[in-house]
């Protein structure tokens, strides 16, 4: 059992025993810490999950009571089928990236300082020199499910498991998602993802007309099977849009026992999974193994991309479509007719020798040193009212504050000051995460630049506390 866990307990059996009435005040966090013999961010941790129950509240900024509203017996209530409506905020983070003036801090984009990036791009450059200089007398599209030699590529880095005719090449992971939804659903059917979400697939599901329901998801475990058991009994659920490794936003990694505890409940009844493995390759430990690899029954549509492994523009996705390969093949086709060819012949050629290995080997080093650079920063810039993710791979960090911490005002306050973050109200349906923020750490460095982004963030969130 996690430290603060034991905390949540402490309290919780406190409250529930009714040692601590509604309205009282709860110990303070040094008292706590001393008394259990535990940090005090693990209290303030503890706290936050317990305001996030509805088991406490705040109190005047001097502390915390008991809730007056009576005790909340789960850790979070059912939930329900809802529409998605996020808004144009999103256009707002993505838009940013591309404003070299400013710190990016907020859309998920790679870093592509590497050498591999340069090669690849090379690639690309003599493939089209070669293409303009061609006398081949007639166009053509490559049509899906995407060229062969890439394919062939592709199935011999997932090993034995996979082979190029179960491949669908696509325009980035995105779109692989979308097809993967068109496939298993219509309008005003009810998706599950985890909350909070990549907005993304949010959008996804949006622009689609379907409905989302959102079965939160804890940094150690990932999404809550037992209300996903639950709302399974109880909604008339299509399919799983889940993604249970580095997790975006939060970055969890979802464990061993829990993945095959979730393909059991999907096998109990008989519901596709789509998983979104866009961070999959960049662990820095160990490869988690994908839902993908522990199907046996054809059911997990898996969708990844080079895009957060090379190179956003890149637009290069893929498709295990399993049971699903002809409709979704057929969507492809219906849809974008093909991914370009030109595109497709080069990745196809970078990936035949091990320049990509060697880029992933070079990529999770880095994207490690600077997690725990930024975590520094986050120790000695931020306030310790917060709650961090500890992600196990991947570039995103996910930090939740009080509840009364208004993150929309600092994203707006961030973005005039030329630092671009991705508020945390843009992962979900309603406002739940609007105290949380999500900050991408690909290209973060101990440089003035990124210090005195810290620095300034760190004191906007000490304006809202």
């Amino acid at each position: 059992m996690k430290r603060y866990e034991l905390v949540v307990n402490f309290i919780g059996e406190q409250i529930a025993s009714h040692q601590l009435h509604p309205g009282s005040m709860l110990p303070s966090l040094r008292s706590l810490s001393q008394q259990l013999s535990v940090s005090k961010n693990t209290v303030i941790k503890a706290y936050m999950l317990l305001e996030d129950q509805g088991l406490i509240e705040p109190q005047n900024r001097s502390g915390f009571v008991v809730a007056r509203q009576g005790v909340v017996e789960t850790a979070n209530p059912q939930p329900e089928p809802r529409d998605v409506k996020l808004g144009a905020t999103s256009l707002k983070v993505v838009a940013a990236a591309t404003d070299s003036s400013r710190v990016p801090l907020g859309s998920a984009h790679p870093a592509i300082q590497f050498p591999a990036y340069r090669e690849l791009y090379k690639q690309i450059a003599q493939d089209a020199y070669r293409s303009a200089r061609s006398d081949t007398p007639n166009s053509y599209y490559v049509q899906p499910p995407g060229l062969p030699a890439l394919r062939q590529q592709l199935a011999r880095r997932f090993g034995a498991f996979i082979s190029a005719d179960d491949i669908i090449v696509t325009n980035g992971a995105q779109e692989g998602i979308s097809l993967a939804l068109l496939a298993v659903a219509q309008a005003g059917d009810v998706i599950v993802v985890e909350t909070p979400c990549f907005y993304g697939n949010l959008q996804c599901i949006e622009a689609l007309g379907m409905k989302v329901l959102e079965i939160p998801a804890r940094d150690d475990e990932g999404i809550d099977l037992r209300l996903l058991e639950a709302s399974l009994k109880q909604w008339p659920i299509k399919a799983m849009l889940l993604n249970p490794s580095h997790n975006n936003p939060m970055g969890f990694c979802m464990p061993l026992a829990q993945r095959k505890k979730l393909l059991r409940l999907a096998s109990q009844y008989d519901l596709p999974i789509i998983e979104d493995d866009a961070f999959g390759e960049l662990y820095f430990e160990q490869r988690p193994a994908s839902l993908k690899s522990l199907d046996s029954d054809g059911r997990v549509i898996y969708c990844t991309s080079l895009s957060k492994t090379m190179d956003s523009n890149l637009r290069l996705g893929w498709v295990l479509a399993g049971r699903y390969f002809d409709q979704i093949n057929y969507l492809k086709y219906v849809t974008s007719m093909a991914s370009p060819g030109l595109m497709q012949r080069s990745v196809a050629q970078f990936l035949e020798d091990n320049r990509y290995e060697r880029h992933l080997r070079r990529v999770r080093r880095t994207y490690y040193q600077r997690h725990r650079l930024l975590q520094d920063a986050i120790d000695r810039y931020w306030p310790s009212e917060l709650s961090v993710s500890h992600p196990q791979g991947g570039f995103l960090k996910w930090i939740s504050f009080p509840k009364d911490v208004n993150c929309d005002l600092i994203f707006e306050q961030a973005h005039q000051r030329k630092i671009s973050i991705a508020p945390g109200s843009l992962f979900a349906s309603d406002e739940r995460f609007k105290h949380c923020l999500r900050i991408n750490f690909a290209t973060y460095q101990e440089e003035p630049r990124y210090i005195d982004a810290m620095k300034t963030l760190g004191e906007l969130i000490n304006l809202q506390l």
